[in-house]
C-alpha cells in the first residue's frame, strides 16, 4: 500500500484497568478523554495523561452503563445501572447535580446529549436588537426593520452586575458542589444573551422500555414509552443522534430476539413551535432549581449554627436551675437579674459561678454562641439573602415572559403563578432581615453580659471583701442595662427560636393555605410578627424559614411541572422503519445530518454478523414540517472490502465514514464519504461515493460493491497509525464536534488489550461534498493546574 498519510500522534495512556470499548468519550472543548474501567471506575485524563478526574463505586453491584459529554464540553454525564445519571464539572470535577430515570431502574442502554437551535426569528422576520438600533446612523428610516423591546428586555445581562454567590462551609450537612468557587461559578453561570438560539437536550433510555428527556442538564421535561413495531413488538433504545438546525432527533431501536435495526423519530417540537423564550426559560429554570438547593443548604446550616449556640449554655443552664429549684430559690434569670441590680448574689449562684462554671467554662460558653451567632449572621448575610435577591431576578424574568408570550406560545404557567412565589421569597427575605437584625443585635447584648460574667466571677472568687481599684474601673465600664435585657430575653430563650425551631407536625400542616386563597402572605406574616413581638398569640409556622423553604420549593415544582407537561405535549415519536438486521453489536453506528431546515437524514453503519468484510450503511430520509417528520425515503449501500478485515467503524457528521480496517496484520484507517451527492464516483483518491438503492426489508440484500486492496487504495483515503511497536488498535472514538470550531479532529485509539490508548490529530481529510475541510489549528487545553 504506496504512501498513506500518517496520523500525528498527540498524546497516550497505559491504564491501570482495562477501559470499556463502549465507555470512551472525548470531550468536544477541551482535550479531555473520558473512559470507564472493567472495575466500574470512571477517569478523565489530559493529554498529557495527567488525571483529572477519578470516580468508583464502593458497592459491587453497580455498573457504569453510558458516558456523555455535554456538547459544549462542560459536564461529563456518567450513567449508572441503578438508574442514576451524574454530572461532573469538567473544571471543577465536581458532580453538579444527579438525577434518576425512575425507580427500581434495571439499567440503561442508551444515553445521547445534543444541541438544538431555538432560533425562529431567523427562519421568518428579521429583528434588530437595541444594540443593532444604536450602532445605526439613524433612528428612523424606510427599510426599519422590526424592533422587539419585550425580547430585549429579557435578554439584558443583570446577573453579572451581581456579586458571586459565597461559599459554604465544606463538610458536616453541605452539599459539596457549593463549597468550592470553581463548582459553584460552574453551577451558577450567569444567562449569556448569545446563549439565547440553543437549548441542550438529554435523551436517556432504560431497560423498561422508557426514554427520559431532559433539557438544560436538570430541567426534567417527562419520562415517555419507546414507539413499538406496526406488529406491537417491544424494541431496546441503543443509539440516539441529533443535528443542531434540527428540532427532530433520531433513535435507533433493536428487537433483542431477532436483531433487527430500526429508526424512529422523536420530534421535539417544543424547540420549533413554542415559545420565542424557550431557551431563557429553560435555562433559568434550572438555574432557579440550583439556587433552591443552595437555599435549601443555608436554611440547614443556619438552624444546625443557632442549635450550636443553645446547647452548650443549655447544659449549664439546667445544672443551676435543678439546684435552685430544690433549694426554692427560684432560677438562674432571677438570681442573676438580682446580682445585676443590687451587687448581692446568691449563696447558690455564688457557688456555681465560682467553683462549677468558672473561667474555663465561661470560655467554653462564650466561644460557642460568639461562633455560632457569627456563623449565622454570616451566613444570612452573605449566602441567604443573595440567593434570594437572584430568586427575585429570575422570577422577575419569568413574569416577563408569562406577559408577553406570543399568542400561539404555551408556556406552562401565567403571572399570578409567579407572584405567588415571589410572594413566598418577599416573606423568606422579610424573615432573613429579622433573623439579621436579631443576630446583630443578641452579639451586642451577649458581649455586655459576658463582660459582666467575667467581672462577677473575678470578683467573688477575690479573697478581699474591698473591692480594689481596677474592679471598680471594670464595673464602670459594663452596661448593666443590656445585661439585664440579655438575661430577661435571650440568655433561656432565644428569640431566634421564631424563626429557626422546630415545627410540630400540627403546625407544618399547609399553613399557606390562604393564599391559595388570594391573600398575600407577605402581608400576613408581617401581621403576625407584630403580633409576636406584641406577645399576642400568632400563627407560628408562619415566620419559620425551614417551613417556608419547604414551601418555595413546592410552589416552584408545581410551575416547573406546569412548564414541563407544556413542553410534553409537543413531544412525539415517529413509527419505528426497519432498516437492517443481524448486525454485530459492537461494530454499529448512528449519526444525522441536516440538508436544510425542510430535509434531515439518519445515516445507520453496522456489520453484519459474521461478515467482517462487509459494511451496510442505511440512509433515512425526513421531510420536516412545522417540527413534524416523515418519512421520505429509506435506501441502503452494502460495501465489501476484500482481503481484510474491518475492527471498528464510525460515522462523522461531515459525511465522512472512518473504518479501521486490518490487513496482513497492518492497521489503517480508511475515509469514506456517506453522503456525497449521487453522481460524484470517479477514479481520483478520495471521492469515491456509497450508491444507495431502496431498502425494502423483505427482500432479499442487492449485491455489494466490492474493492480488493488495489482499489481500496485508490478509491479510498487512507491513514497509517504510528509505528507503536506492541501497540494494536482495535476500537475507535471520534472526537465529538464543537459547533464553535468544526474542523478539529481528534481520534481516540484503544488496543487490543484494553490497558493503552492513543490520541491522534486528524487533519489530513479531504474536503467533503459541502466543502468542508479540515484545519491544522491546535485544540487549548485544559490548565495543568492540580
Amino acid at each position: 500500500m504506496s504512501n498513506p498519510s500518517l496520523l500525528k500522534l498527540v498524546g497516550e495512556k497505559s491504564l491501570p484497568q482495562a477501559a470499556d470499548p463502549c465507555l470512551i468519550s472525548y470531550c468536544p472543548s477541551m482535550d479531555l478523554v473520558a473512559l470507564g474501567t472493567t472495575d466500574q471506575q470512571v477517569l478523565i485524563y489530559r493529554l498529557n495523561g495527567q488525571r483529572v478526574y477519578g470516580a468508583a463505586q464502593k458497592t459491587g453491584k453497580l455498573r457504569v452503563e453510558s458516558i456523555k459529554w455535554k456538547p459544549n464540553g462542560q459536564l461529563l454525564a456518567i450513567a449508572w445501572n441503578d438508574g442514576s445519571v451524574r454530572l461532573v464539572g469538567a473544571e471543577s470535577t465536581k458532580i453538579v447535580h444527579q438525577f434518576s430515570t425512575g425507580e427500581n431502574v434495571s439499567g440503561i442502554t442508551c444515553m445521547g446529549w445534543g444541541s438544538n437551535i431555538t432560533d425562529k426569528t431567523s427562519s421568518s422576520r428579521k429583528v434588530a436588537t437595541w444594540e443593532d438600533v444604536l450602532k445605526s446612523d439613524s433612528f428612523i428610516s424606510k427599510d426599519t426593520i422590526s424592533l422587539d423591546l419585550p425580547r430585549d428586555l429579557s435578554m439584558i445581562d443583570i446577573e453579572r452586575s451581581l456579586p458571586k454567590l459565597s461559599l459554604l462551609p465544606a463538610g458536616g450537612t453541605s452539599d459539596d458542589v457549593f463549597c468550592s468557587r470553581s463548582s459553584l461559578d460552574a453551577l451558577f453561570r450567569p444567562f449569556d444573551p448569545k446563549d439565547n438560539r440553543a437549548v441542550d437536550v438529554m435523551v436517556v433510555g432504560t431497560k423498561h422500555g422508557l426514554v427520559h428527556l431532559t433539557i438544560y442538564d436538570s430541567f426534567f421535561i417527562g419520562s415517555f414509552s419507546l414507539p413499538t413495531t406496526s406488529e406491537g413488538i417491544s424494541l431496546n433504545f441503543v443509539r440516539h443522534s441529533s443535528h443542531p438546525q434540527s428540532s427532530t432527533h433520531s433513535l435507533l431501536l433493536e428487537n433483542g430476539d431477532s436483531r433487527i435495526l430500526y429508526v424512529a423519530a422523536l420530534d421535539l417540537r417544543f424547540i420549533s413551535a413554542t415559545s420565542d423564550y424557550l431557551s431563557l426559560l429553560a435555562s433559568r429554570s434550572t438555574a432557579l432549581q440550583n439556587l433552591l438547593r443552595y437555599i435549601h443548604q443555608v436554611q440547614i446550616l443556619m438552624v444546625n449554627e443557632w442549635k450550636s449556640t443553645q446547647e452548650l449554655p443549655g447544659r449549664f443552664i439546667r445544672n443551676i436551675n435543678e439546684t435552685l429549684q430544690e433549694k426554692a430559690k427560684g432560677d438562674i434569670v432571677q438570681g442573676l437579674y438580682h446580682s445585676v441590680a443590687t451587687g448581692h448574689t446568691f449563696p447558690a449562684v455564688k457557688e456555681w459561678l465560682v467553683d462549677e462554671l468558672q473561667e474555663r467554662g465561661l470560655k467554653r460558653w462564650e466561644k460557642a454562641v460568639f461562633t455560632g451567632l457569627e456563623n449565622l449572621r454570616r451566613l444570612v448575610h452573605e449566602n441567604m439573602l443573595p440567593a434570594l435577591e437572584r430568586c427575585s431576578m429570575i422570577l422577575s424574568r419569568f413574569s416577563g415572559i408569562a406577559k408577553f408570550q406570543g399568542t400561539n406560545d404555551t408556556v406552562g404557567f401565567s403571572s399570578k403563578d409567579v407572584g405567588r412565589i415571589m410572594d413566598t421569597v418577599s416573606c423568606l427575605h422579610l424573615v432573613a432581615s429579622k433573623i439579621l437584625i436579631q443576630v446583630v443585635d443578641e452579639i451586642d447584648l451577649f458581649s455586655a453580659f459576658t463582660a459582666w460574667m467575667r467581672y462577677e466571677i473575678d470578683r467573688l472568687s477575690a479573697d478581699s471583701s474591698v473591692p480594689k481599684e481596677d474592679e471598680l474601673e471594670k464595673e464602670s465600664s459594663l452596661d448593666h442595662s443590656k445585661v439585664l435585657l440579655y438575661i430577661q430575653t435571650c440568655m433561656t430563650t432565644s428569640p431566634l427560636e421564631v424563626y429557626l425551631g422546630e415545627s410540630t407536625p400540627d403546625e407544618a400542616k399547609n399553613p399557606w393555605g390562604q393564599s391559595e386563597k388570594g391573600v398575600r402572605m407577605f402581608e400576613l406574616l408581617d401581621k403576625q410578627l407584630h403580633k409576636q413581638e406584641q406577645g399576642i398569640p400568632y400563627i407560628k409556622s408562619l415566620p419559620r424559614v425551614e417551613l417556608l423553604c419547604t414551601h418555595l420549593t413546592d410552589q416552584a415544582k408545581e410551575v416547573f411541572g406546569q412548564i414541563a407537561n407544556a413542553e410534553k405535549r409537543n413531544v412525539i415519536f415517529g413509527t419505528p422503519q426497519e432498516v437492517g438486521s443481524g448486525h454485530d453489536k459492537s461494530l454499529l453506528d448512528f449519526c444525522m445530518i441536516s440538508k436544510r431546515p425542510s430535509v434531515s437524514q439518519a445515516y445507520v453503519a453496522f456489520v453484519p454478523t459474521g461478515a467482517h468484510d462487509l459494511i451496510q450503511v442505511t440512509r433515512v430520509t425526513y421531510s420536516l414540517e412545522r417540527g413534524l417528520s416523515t418519512i421520505k425515503d429509506t435506501s441502503s449501500s452494502l460495501l465489501k472490502l476484500t482481503g481484510g478485515s474491518i475492527r471498528d467503524l464510525k460515522l462523522q457528521s461531515t459525511g465522512h465514514l472512518l473504518i479501521l480496517w486490518e490487513t496482513n496484520e497492518t492497521h489503517h484507517l480508511l475515509t469514506i464519504p456517506f453522503d456525497a451527492p449521487a453522481g460524484t464516483v470517479s477514479s481520483d483518491k478520495g471521492t469515491y461515493s456509497m450508491e444507495y438503492v431502496p431498502y425494502r426489508p423483505k427482500d432479499a440484500a442487492h449485491s455489494p460493491v466490492s474493492f480488493n486492496n488495489e482499489e481500496i487504495e485508490k478509491r479510498f483515503s487512507i491513514h497509517k497509525f504510528t509505528d507503536g511497536g506492541h501497540f494494536v488498535p482495535r476500537s475507535l472514538e471520534i472526537r465529538g464536534l464543537n459547533q464553535l470550531d468544526l474542523n478539529l479532529r481528534r481520534i481516540v485509539v484503544l488496543s487490543k488489550d484494553k490497558h493503552h490508548y492513543q490520541v491522534f490529530a486528524f487533519t489530513s481529510m479531504k474536503s467533503d461534498a459541502a466543502g468542508n475541510t479540515t484545519s491544522e489549528n491546535e485544540d487549548v487545553s485544559m490548565s495543568n493546574d492540580s
